[in-house]
């Protein structure tokens, strides 16, 4: 399901830019008057209280994740599923105040920078995450690929929060553009995808980093770490561009297209953004 390159970040390389992300988050929101946290934000529908609940409810959950995983325990980040449970994730607590937000969101990262120090630096390659089999939801990653997960979205979240923060990570960029190419094996099998009927391959080039090839058929996904000398059109961008594209923060239409453009287009048909 991931795509690893060599030489890339490790997972203690990851664990730092959490750390590092999470501290400049808190460091800047401490200058944040309490109604600009209720006003839009860069993600449409989600105004700046919600994001910093989800990030909340997130680092809780890595928390206790982490946990489970060391133990090989069953565990889900959310327990009573998706569906049900979400929803009560993005919003403050009853009689919480913005201010309660922002503190408590402070602890709970603090709290998992500190059981992220002490996890064997084995253990982010050989701990795997086992899901219940009825709330099946990230599928099987290693311990390593979670705090991956938590790195996109601080990075992600924190860029959404239009608070002025550092641009993504190297690290993150890095690590998170294979995951997430390699994640689009499964993505088309577990998600409703609108349009199931487009065939056909991409290149994905970086103009600072090594290219990347999808193709769709009737056998399903394959991603390949290499330029397909036959793909029906190109994608090309900044590393950082292809993984926003990715992630849904920035449109094909910005980036450059060569070969087949309405082809290349449909990218976007096969592979909506999360």
């Amino acid at each position: 399901m991931i795509l690893s390159v060599p030489g890339g970040p490790t997972s203690t390389d990851v664990v730092a830019a959490v750390a590092a992300r999470h501290r400049e988050l808190i460091e800047a929101l401490t200058a944040v008057d309490e109604a600009a946290l209720v006003q839009p934000s860069r993600l449409p529908g989600w105004p700046p209280l919600t994001i910093l609940c989800h990030l909340r409810y997130g680092a809780e959950a890595n928390i206790l994740m982490t946990a489970d995983i060391l133990a090989d325990r069953r565990t889900a980040y959310y327990p009573d599923g998706r569906e049900r449970q979400r929803a009560a994730t993005l919003q403050p607590q009853c009689g919480e105040s913005p201010a309660d937000v922002v503190d408590s969101l402070a602890r709970s990262c603090q709290a998992l920078d500190q059981v992220w120090l002490g996890v064997p630096e084995d253990s982010w390659v050989t701990a795997q995450l086992h899901e219940p089999d009825n709330n099946v939801d990230l599928g099987p990653l290693a311990l390593g690929q979670l705090a991956l997960l938590r790195l996109t979205e601080v990075e992600v979240h924190g860029s959404d929060l239009d608070l002025d923060l550092t641009p993504w990570s190297t690290t993150f960029v890095d690590a998170a553009l294979p995951m997430r190419l390699g994640w689009l094996r499964t993505k088309r099998s577990n998600q409703q995808i609108p349009d199931r009927s487009i065939r056909g391959s991409w290149n994905l080039v970086s103009t600072d980093g090594p290219p990347f090839s999808v193709s769709v058929t009737s056998l399903g996904v394959t991603v390949d770490d290499r330029r397909s000398p036959v793909a029906d059109s190109t994608i090309s961008g900044t590393k950082v561009q292809l993984l926003a594209m990715l992630l849904g923060r920035v449109s094909i239409e910005d980036l450059a297209l060569s070969g087949d453009p309405t082809h290349a287009l449909s990218f976007r048909r096969a592979f909506p953004p999360p």
